[in-house]
C-alpha cells in the first residue's frame, strides 16, 4: 500500500529513463519542484529538446543519448522508467529493487515501488497551498479531473 509523503527533490538525484513524450510530461513536473534530473534515452523527443534549451538558471537537466547501462542507476535516489519497452521496465526495475532505489514505472504503476499524485496549488488565505490526489495510480485522468476541480472551486479566491 502506498502512503503519501512529500520529498525534497532539490537534495535528490532523479533519473528519468526515456526520452519520448511521456518522460517530457515527467521531466517537466520534477524540474517545477526543484528536481536535478538526469535523462537516458536512445533519442529524445522535439519537446525535451526545447525544454533543455529554455531552462530557467537554477535549473537542472542533463540529456544523455545513448542506451541505458547498469552504471546509471549509481547515485540515483529516484528512477522513473519512461521507454516503450516493457521488458527493459522490467529489468530496469528490478535492478532499482534490488539496489533499493525507489523506481515508478509509469507503464506499470503495480511494479513501482512508489507513485506520484496529481497536485494543484496555489494561494489560499495568503498561504501557498498545494493539495494532491491519488487514485493509487488506477485512474491518473480521473485524479487530473479532481485537481482541476478542486483549482476552480475550493480554492477560488475568497
Amino acid at each position: 500500500m502506498f502512503f503519501p509523503v512529500m520529498v525534497d527533490l532539490s537534495a535528490m538525484e532523479v533519473l528519468v529513463v526515456g526520452g519520448g513524450r511521456i518522460a517530457c510530461r515527467k521531466v517537466k513536473k520534477l524540474l517545477e519542484f526543484g528536481g536535478r534530473v538526469k535523462v537516458i534515452a536512445p533519442e529524445f523527443c522535439k519537446e525535451l529538446y526545447s525544454l533543455a534549451q529554455s531552462m530557467d538558471e537554477g535549473k537542472s537537466l542533463t540529456m544523455i543519448s545513448r542506451a541505458f547501462e547498469v552504471t546509471d542507476l549509481e547515485g540515483q535516489d529516484l528512477v522513473y522508467l519512461a521507454t516503450d519497452d516493457k521488458d527493459l521496465n522490467g529489468r530496469i526495475g528490478d535492478l532499482c529493487r534490488s539496489k533499493r532505489i525507489l523506481v515508478n514505472r509509469l507503464d506499470d504503476h503495480r511494479a513501482s515501488s512508489f507513485i506520484n499524485m496529481a497536485t494543484t496549488n496555489k494561494e489560499y488565505r495568503d498561504q501557498e497551498v498545494l493539495l494532491a490526489v491519488s487514485c493509487f495510480g488506477e485512474n491518473p485522468s480521473l485524479t487530473k479531473d479532481l485537481c482541476k476541480k478542486l483549482d476552480e472551486e475550493f480554492l477560488e479566491d475568497e
